[in-house]
């Protein structure tokens, strides 16, 4: 026992009196490791088995699975709102790429926080108070009228959920026997892509899926998409609730030197697993004064000044020269992989409304040299071109113009009643004596034309943004079934194998497989084969991200397990942050290019697996 724990257990901190405690040395990774530390880890793992495994393990799965689908859905929700926020707070293409990053460096700063907090303050206050950041301003951005408070509230609500990835996994494991770690903890992961399950049926049930039913559903002052955002939260909170019994994690108490609170901990697990044995430890077995670190304490400073001086410790500990290989090699791990995954997740929405695009276009209809006299359009005119025409005395009374273009046409004494536009352009066209009345046609909408004597009534918009019908949100749900449906039983079969073999060579494996789908990428040719390879290499790639999970928790000793956890997200958000400009490029040049790149990203993540020290053994 002490052999498999020595590699994962801090060096005692010097005791007060100024006399070092004694040391042992550890056979395989040659780090000091004290007698006390060892004697903790020990206990815990003795301490746990004892308190068996079962329906108390199962509740706290299930209580964290809600947090983690949280996470999972501040993400997925952006895709689903953003036609009807683009609408309704006027957000160009511009503003949408920035609301989309500010939500990636809020996870990024997040993840890092709430995991130094999180070996600070214990795993269950530190999620509870992430969480509940989350909750209030979520709830917040559904309300706020402007772009810019609305961006606001959506970065602090990325701010507190990024801490359920940090936190959650190291809670689970820390309250798991060693035998059953990776099964527990795959169930929990199954549970992030539930969250995109949720997200996507509750947009799909809220939400209109064309862009003239956004139209009109922006009229309403509560419109479906801040219903939307309300019934997101659901999560987060439910998984507030559930902490409020949950107990916190009892090797984080020992680590704290609260060795009764973490009895007590034992002892209720043992309760709720309803095991037939009385639990055998009482206070007598507690581990010894000499087996807790002493804990510096800081001196008395501003706030400020503590929390960076709590930030740049984290930091000493994490590069120091114990943890520095390991850390290298894992924060460039979770590089590639969030590269990869935000790259083809980027690539394959971008793919697939290009190639719905294409159709859509292809089946335009070109209309030229048409004369229209006392004429009545009361229907919507959609995907047309007329090309020297000539509107006399027409009227254009009650409907959309959606992807439609006139070029060099001639309008006179023709009038706009109540209509509404969507990507449509007057090019070199003359307009006279014609009358725009509840229009949303403004300037950007003439080009190059020759307006004369004209009157405009009621204009309904100010915005600027040409807002585009085809929001194909049906081909998003799809999708994100697609590659959701099938990763909740990929992780928890993974969970179940990581418990009978080592993690790098399953990490190898699945980033090998992974880099052969993504082969596919040059061989995409519609919608089908798009969501076929991006569901495959998804699921394999997130896989991949379990095993590297349990790797950090296993990694890294009980003070310093969120904080790394919690860096290492760090750099897979800022990855997938750096993926999207690049991949969305890459949309737009030969399939040859993407596939080669992933190809090569994928190779290169499984070479520096096979580098991974395997502690599937130790003691947490």
């Amino acid at each position: 026992m002490c052999e498999e724990s020595a590699c994962l257990v801090p060096p005692l901190e010097q005791s007060q009196n100024g006399i070092p405690e004694p040391r042992l040395s550890s056979t395989g990774s040659g780090v000091g490791v004290g007698i006390g530390g060892e004697a903790l880890v020990g206990f815990h793992e003795d301490a746990i088995s004892q308190a068996a495994v079962g329906r108390a393990q199962l509740l706290l799965t299930l209580v964290l699975g809600l947090g983690l689908a949280a996470e999972c859905s501040e993400l997925s929700i952006l895709s689903f709102i953003l036609p009807s926020t683009e609408l309704q707070l006027c957000i160009d293409e511009h503003r949408k790429g920035w609301l989309i990053s500010i939500t990636l460096l809020a996870l990024a700063a997040g993840s890092l926080a709430w995991g130094i907090l999180g070996d600070r303050l214990g795993r269950r206050r530190a999620l509870v108070s992430a969480l509940s950041v989350a909750a209030l301003f979520s709830a917040v951005a559904a309300v706020m009228p402007t772009y810019g408070t609305f961006m606001t509230a959506r970065f602090c609500s990325g701010l507190g959920v990024a801490g359920a990835v940090p936190l959650t996994f190291s809670y689970l494991s820390e309250t798991c026997p060693r035998a059953t770690r990776t099964r527990y903890t795959g169930l929990l992961h199954s549970f992030w892509p539930l969250g995109a399950l949720f997200t996507s049926t509750i947009a799909h049930l809220t939400l209109p899926s064309d862009g003239a039913e956004v139209v009109l559903d922006n009229r309403e002052h509560w419109s479906s998409w801040h219903k939307c955002l309300i019934l997101n939260i659901l999560p987060t909170i439910a998984c507030i609730v559930g902490l409020v019994w949950a107990s916190e994690s009892p090797r984080y108490l020992l680590e704290a030197s609260r060795e009764v609170e973490a009895l007590a901990v034992y002892q209720r697990l043992h309760r709720l697993n309803k095991a037939r044995t009385q639990y055998g430890l009482t206070e007598l077995e507690l581990p010894g004064r000499s087996a807790y670190r002493d804990r510096p304490v800081s001196p008395s400073r501003n706030v400020i000044s503590h929390g960076l001086s709590t930030f740049r410790e984290a930091f000493q500990r994490i590069y120091s020269p114990s943890h520095f290989k390991t850390t290298l090699l894992l924060a460039t791990l979770h590089l590639l992989l969030g590269f990869c995954y935000m790259g083809i997740s980027t690539f394959s929405y971008s793919r697939i409304r290009e190639t719905n695009d294409l159709h859509y276009f292809s089946m335009k209809k070109y209309i030229s040299n048409q004369n229209y006299t006392d004429v009545m359009f009361n229907s919507t005119v959609e995907n047309v071109q007329y090309k020297e025409c000539n509107f006399e005395n027409v009227t254009f009374t009650h409907l959309h113009f959606n992807h439609v273009e006139f070029v060099n046409c001639m309008f006179e004494e023709t009038e706009f009643n109540n209509v509404k536009s969507s990507i449509t352009y007057f090019e070199n066209s003359t307009i006279k004596d014609s009358r725009f009345i509840d229009t949303d046609l403004t300037e950007q909408h003439f080009l190059n034309c020759n307006l004369i004597n004209n009157t405009v009534l009621s204009l309904l918009t100010d915005c600027v943004v040409d807002f585009d019908y085809n929001i194909y949100l049906n081909d998003l749900f799809k999708e994100t079934i697609a590659w959701a449906g099938p990763m909740v039983p990929a992780l928890l079969v993974l969970g179940f194998v990581l418990e009978a073999t080592s993690r790098p060579p399953v990490l190898v494996l699945l980033l090998v497989l992974a880099s052969v789908v993504s082969i596919g990428i040059f061989f995409l040719v519609n919608f089908v084969s798009t969501v076929i390879v991006e569901a495959i290499f998804k699921v394999l790639l997130i896989c991949a991200v379990n095993v590297l999970t349990m790797v950090v928790i296993e990694g890294y000793p009980c003070h310093l397990r969120c904080t790394a956890h919690g860096m290492m997200r760090s750099v897979y958000h800022l990855a997938s942050l750096c993926a999207i400009p690049i991949y969305g490029t890459l949309v737009h040049t030969i399939l040859l290019f993407p596939a080669v790149t992933t190809v090569a990203l994928a190779l290169l993540a499984a070479m520096l697996s096979t580098r991974i020290q395997d502690n599937s053994k130790v003691l947490l």
